[in-house]
């Protein structure tokens, strides 16, 4: 087998074993990527017959040669947009066999297949929201029916109406046996320690479903226009306040089972977990839904391990232990990991992991949470 830029010498035989034993589940070594964006051919087919049902835009740019699909809006943002290049999309992120090309090449043996955030349509009325869920729900199974030793199929659902959020929940797992859910980290501006949102927490935690978080909007769009800053410092940021409302507003107290993994290791929330802690002991306002410290609830957290360097996977392997860190690519946006199998294979050199560890990094922890038979 070729070298392959960025695929250590470990992934490259556990990549070759696989294709001789035939069988991914009979092989240590495997990879499961936590943190794996989609979207359907259909879900763009639709859009691109009728953008105004479905409230997006598609278009095609001849000077790039590539294609855009921007839920939220029916007409293509003006050219020299800023945000424009955030839409781009990469073959991969719709058609499956590139993927699973890829997927190859990266040593990744198995993905949890959840949308790209841009499709959430928290903006949309209730009903479109919930067909859309469907929708994309119903082609994500398909894919995963299709290969069921590649991918696990990772739901979607119209947060901006609970009730229909859990119904389209229970059906997913009714119907199809999914056992996880991707959401973003507030909708429309309202967040999860609001009481409406109790219910939807309480039913996934009766479900037993894992719940991805990874946000899908820039919270201080008016600050955070340049440098690409929306996406390097918005969407942590998010991550963080999605993070704070979960613990200081009791969520993870009522419901302590609940398995919630946050994207891009976390965002700020690692980083901020001492002073967290010190703002509960010092303020009142802080200690009233929680009876402990935050950094207990912190400790209920799953983390994917989209650090883009070292020394901060370690910082977040020490501080939330690597039992509780997963892989996660965020593939195949530009912002990804394209050398996952590398990232482990430093952290075990530079003894951030054991041996042991990192088979609980790389697949284990995932392959419980997502209820998959390893």
């Amino acid at each position: 087998m070729p070298p392959t830029p960025g695929y250590s010498e470990r992934g490259r035989f556990w990549c070759q074993l696989r294709r001789t034993a035939g069988h991914w589940s009979r092989i240590a070594g495997m990879l499961i990527d936590m943190h794996h964006h989609y979207i359907p051919e259909r879900y763009l087919e639709l859009v691109r017959q009728d953008g105004k049902h479905w409230q997006a835009a598609f278009y095609h740019d001849e000077a790039l040669g590539k294609d855009s699909v921007v839920p939220g809006m029916t007409e293509p943002p003006p050219v020299g947009d800023v945000a424009r290049g955030v839409f781009w999309m990469e073959p991969g992120i719709h058609d499956v066999p590139t993927r699973l090309g890829e997927m190859e090449e990266m040593g990744i043996d198995m993905a949890a297949l959840s949308i790209s955030p841009l499709l959430y349509y928290y903006f949309a009325a209730p009903e479109l929201g919930e067909e859309v869920a469907q929708l994309l729900n119903d082609e994500i199974q398909a894919v995963a029916q299709a290969h069921p030793d590649r991918f696990v199929p990772m739901g979607t659902v119209p947060l901006q109406h609970v009730g229909r959020a859990i119904a389209e929940m229970e059906r997913v797992v009714r119907e199809y046996g999914f056992t996880a859910v991707e959401i973003g980290g507030s909708v429309q501006g309202r967040h999860f320690d609001e009481p409406e949102f109790d219910a939807f927490f309480r039913r996934a935690a009766e479900l037993d479903l894992l719940l991805f978080i990874h946000p899908g909007v820039n919270p201080m769009p008016e600050r955070l226009q340049r440098y690409h800053t929306g996406n390097v410092i918005g969407f942590p940021t998010e991550t963080g306040v999605c993070a704070a409302a979960l613990i200081y507003g009791g969520v993870l107290h009522r419901y302590p089972n609940i398995k919630v993994c946050l994207a891009h290791g976390g965002g700020i929330v690692p980083g901020l977990i001492g002073r967290w802690d010190h703002g509960w002991e010092v303020r009142a306002e802080s200690q009233r839904q929680i009876d402990r410290p935050p950094s207990e609830y912190f400790k209920q957290l799953y983390f994917d391990d989209l650090t883009h360097n070292d020394a901060v996977l370690a910082a977040l392997c020490s501080i939330a232990s690597p039992e509780r860190v997963v892989v996660g690519t965020d593939y195949p946006y530009d912002m990804a990991e394209r050398q996952p199998v590398m990232v482990l294979d430093r952290a075990e050199a530079a003894g951030v992991l054991t041996g042991a560890e990192r088979e609980a990094v790389s697949y284990e922890t995932a392959a419980r949470l997502l209820r998959i038979a390893v």
